[in-house]
């Protein structure tokens, strides 16, 4: 008997002491029985109504403490000195656990536990005690399918055996999550029987019938026999993916034998299964049986670390409680949390060969030039220099600018002479290249040698000197594009071999890849000792930023990586900074829906700061999603297939909603600019002249300023859309098992509809975005609020399809149309909102004062008039949406569903 005629298969783990942003140090252990069962367990999730953001998400359970295991400071404690403020602590349902206990000929049927049907290949079959599959061909492929399992994180166990030690070719068992039956895309978690005994893994994607190798085979140290059982566990929470597997006889390791991170977006938390494959090549014949048993899969509903570790007792002192509240990722990266630093600083302090780096960051009152490298020597700098100056390339916070007679030096951090070395600068000249040859930057190696760059009309020079004697000197043009009053960033890499030195001289500029020439002279390369800059009349006033050195060649200080980091990664796209931000921060993210919006630099600001910007402008949403974050990028968010439909009538809603009809998102007035760019006001007319204005002066990262209008306009439509919020829509699980599978599937931004609303939303079904929600679980209830919002903002046009419709702004009903009247004559103002006549675009529905009115095959008539213009509906089918009245002349007409452009 399944939930809720037996007790929820309710689990709390706690992984004490583990890192709470990487799955791979986990060991959870069960602390199930710990769990107050009159409190239940709580989790919050998403946006709450009113919520500007998606806050973090929230794990309540109150647990018994009068062993004193959940006390931080008690050394008799279970998890003394382990338990600390971070530890991940974890609340799951096992929605499956089939020992396959029944006898089948053709595949698994039901699990009577659950009440879970198999579907799919019926190779498989049930002995009562196992489930097992007999496969005689090479390559064959054998998958069974528990649709109804479903979720994004989860927890996959079961023990598997091959009858014979394979020959020639492998039998794969593989788990298989995130089933898409529509698409026929999934992913498979490989335990692999190789010939000789070895046990392998793998994790592979499957889109289209298509195998993309997600992680490698990898080995595991595990040896089998023929009909040996292996265990195998696979975790999957937010992109990780971690399998190990054990001889079944033993004991469970601590260590997972391979993970990897998925990055590729994920837009499916559908069914699991199982999948055998007989790999080609394999010479056993044609008995050869594989068998599965204690088959279970648990679906996460939240992993967050907990913050306090409190401990509360009742009057007597004898009921000791920890009322544990855990926190997702996001409650820490919300406070305590030091700004980044540039982009080109966070690049250059990667380099581990690093003898000198002088950002030229510094405030505008500094009086020395701070060098990054540990124990290195400041810079010296005139007082003419303007520090902490704006102007500069993307990718720095501020740069110095040198005026006429001043100077600035640095000291490289003393290195052995070795086989080569580096030195980069960025510079930008204030005027045009002066006519004469103009030195712009000097600096010495530890042979005694002068390095001079020095520029004039069309070209660039390398002087290399000792003692006055010139050992070389190269000029060498600009290149088209490449002018030094633009940002340019140069690199001069120097190696030698059998007393020739070779000097690549690069450049680049912020919207140009790199380019540069090739020199040579006879000499040595000695390290790098010492830089300088000093101006003069023909280089007044440039502007500076980023000298470093490094010895030995194997960094590429030229790399499109350091070029996209000198632009700030401007144009980059908004889920990609999220999935590289949180990457460089140590932080999981998974990234769903295509990356989205060009963005502008990357500014100095705290990582969250960054990752809230990159959802600001592209109008995603950043949410958790495991032990990390989730980032729904706006387009995620177009035209979704529902992944819940309830239905009032069949009492799926628990409890009478209570929607929201307020002026708390209208926004009829949008001024949207750019940092150091344009601006655009765009309003809503009609809205100003029923609402009052409702203004929004919103400043979004934008990579151009052409891109402002598209982006207000569409900020405009979600602030202008007319319909009401739903703060609470109930569900009883308990009451409703069957909806179950449906809810483990929605995640902050999924759409759902709900059929049958009561009469005052006669004819319109509910079609919402789940903004956030509460569960709460206990051993018979879960119980579930949800907060929503109108999904219609988010559909849009698809070309060439029949649902995508224009809709017309200048359409009004000619006369009075009695109920069920089944002529109606339309009046038109603008002649570009007439009404398709064409047979192949009928029938079509319209909305006449909140009544459904289908147009049938040839019932438009031609346009007739010269303005205002009359078009009359004959045969029409009126009340499609339930809604019978009558309908008053000047009644605006609209297109049922209008198609909008997308942004």
């Amino acid at each position: 008997m399944a939930f809720p005629v037996t007790p929820l298969p309710l689990y709390v783990g706690l992984a004490a002491g583990a890192d709470p942003v990487t799955p791979a140090t986990w060991t959870i252990d069960d602390i199930t029985a710990d769990v107050r069962v009159g409190q239940g367990v709580t989790i919050q999730a998403g946006r709450q109504d009113e919520g500007d953001v998606v806050g973090a998400t929230t794990l309540n359970a109150t647990l018994d403490n009068r062993g004193g295991h959940y006390s931080r400071v008690n050394p008799l404690g279970r998890w003394y000195g382990k338990l600390d403020k971070g530890s991940p602590v974890q609340a799951r349902i096992s929605r499956i656990a089939d020992t396959f206990s029944r006898t089948t000929a053709s595949g698994l049927g039901t699990d009577p536990v659950s009440g879970i049907t198999w579907t799919g290949n019926t190779a498989f079959s049930c002995t009562g005690t196992q489930a097992q599959v007999t496969i005689g061909t090479d390559n064959f492929t054998a998958t069974t399918i528990a649709s109804q399992v479903t979720g994004y994180d989860l927890e996959i166990s079961y023990t598997s055996a091959v009858s014979v030690l394979p020959v020639g070719a492998s039998w794969v068992m593989s788990a298989v999550f995130w089933y898409d039956a529509t698409s026929l895309s999934y992913y498979k978690a490989h335990t692999e029987f190789q010939p000789g005994g070895g046990i392998v893994v793998k994790v592979q994607r499957v889109a289209a019938r298509n195998y993309i190798d997600v992680l490698g085979i990898t080995a595991t140290g595990v040896t089998y026999t023929a009909g040996a059982k292996i265990r195998t566990r696979i975790l999957v929470v937010g992109g990780a993916i971690l399998v190990k597997v054990w001889p079944a006889t033993g004991s469970e390791p601590a260590a997972w034998s391979a993970s990897v991170t998925e990055t590729m977006p994920q837009s499916s938390g559908a069914g699991v299964g199982l999948e055998m494959w007989r790999v080609a090549g394999m010479t056993n014949g044609s008995s050869v049986v594989a068998s599965v048993d204690d088959y279970r899969v648990d679906v996460i509903r939240a992993t967050t670390p907990v913050p306090e570790w409190p401990v509360r007792w009742d009057q007597s002192g004898k009921d000791v409680t920890a009322p544990i509240t855990g926190s997702g990722v996001l409650h820490r990266l919300s406070q305590g949390q030091e700004a980044l630093r540039s982009p080109m600083y966070r690049m250059i302090t990667q380099f581990s060969s690093l003898v000198g780096h002088w950002p030229l960051e510094d405030g505008s009152g500094a009086t020395q030039l701070a060098n990054s490298v540990s124990g290195g020597r400041p810079g010296s700098c005139t007082a003419s220099l303007t520090l902490g100056a704006d102007g500069g390339p993307g990718g720095a916070a501020s740069v110095v600018q040198s005026p006429i007679d001043s100077t600035m030096s640095g000291i490289f951090r003393r290195s052995s002479a070795t086989a080569g070395w580096q030195i980069s600068f960025g510079a930008k000249l204030a005027t045009t290249a002066p006519v004469a040859e103009t030195t712009m930057f000097t600096w010495t190696t530890s042979n005694g040698y002068l390095w001079t760059w020095a520029v004039r009309s069309t070209t660039f020079r390398l002087t290399v000197t000792q003692d006055d004697t010139v050992l070389m000197t190269n000029a060498v043009t600009f290149g088209t594009g490449y002018f030094p009053t633009n940002w340019l960033d140069y690199r001069f890499k120097v190696s030698a071999s059998g007393g020739t030195v070779t000097v690549e001289a690069a450049w680049f500029s912020t919207d140009l890849g790199a380019i540069g020439t090739t020199w040579t002279f006879s000499g040595t390369p000695g390290a790098l000792a010492s830089w300088r800059m000093a101006t003069n009349t023909a280089t007044a006033d440039a502007l500076w930023t980023h000298i470093y050195g490094v010895t030995g060649l194997a960094d590429n200080l030229q790399s499109s990586a350091v070029q996209n980091a000198f632009d700030g990664y401007t144009g980059e796209l908004a889920g990609n900074r999220a999935a590289r931000l949180a990457t460089e921060e140590g932080i999981p993210l998974v990234l769903i829906g295509p990356v989205g919006t060009k963005m502008g630099p990357q500014r100095a600001a705290t990582i969250l700061d960054l990752l809230r910007e990159c959802e600001t402008t592209n109008q995603g949403v950043l949410s958790e999603r495991g032990a990390g974050l989730a980032y729904l990028n706006r387009v995620g968010l177009y035209n979704q297939v529902p992944v819940m439909t309830l239905d009032f009538n069949v009492g799926h809603v628990a409890a009478p909603p209570e929607p929201t009809d307020d002026d708390l998102r209208l926004r009829n007035r949008i001024r949207l600019s750019r940092p150091s760019g344009s601006e655009v006001t765009v309003q809503d007319d009609t809205s100003i002249s029923r609402s009052g204005v409702y203004a929004d002066d919103v400043e979004v990262n934008l990579a151009t300023d052409p891109q402002l209008t598209d982006h207000a306009w569409w900020r405009l439509h979600l602030g202008t859309v007319d319909e009401p919020r739903w703060p609470r829509i109930s569900l009883n699980l308990a009451r409703n098992p069957s909806l179950i599978g449906a809810w483990c599937t929605v995640r902050v931004g999924s759409r759902i509809t709900v059929a049958n609303p009561p009469a005052t939303f006669a004819g319109q079904s509910l079609d919402l975005i789940v903004e956030g929600w509460t569960e709460r679980l206990g051993p018979y209830s879960w119980d579930v609020d949800l907060v929503c919002s109108p999904a219609r903002p988010w559909d849009v046009a698809v070309y060439d399809s029949a649902a995508s419709r224009y809709d017309s702004r200048t359409t009004t009903l000619a006369s009075t149309a009695a109920a069920g009247a089944t002529t109606l004559v339309l009046t038109i103002t603008n002649p570009a909102d007439v009404w398709s006549t064409k047979a192949a675009s009928q029938p079509y529905d319209l909305v006449i004062s909140g009544e459904r009115v289908r147009v049938p095959v040839g019932g438009m008539s031609t346009v007739s008039g010269t303005g205002p213009y009359t078009q009359t509906i004959t045969g029409a089918t009126r009340a499609i949406n339930g809604i019978a009245k009558s309908l008053p002349a000047g009644s605006e007409v609209h297109i049922a569903t209008p198609g909008r452009y997308a942004l």
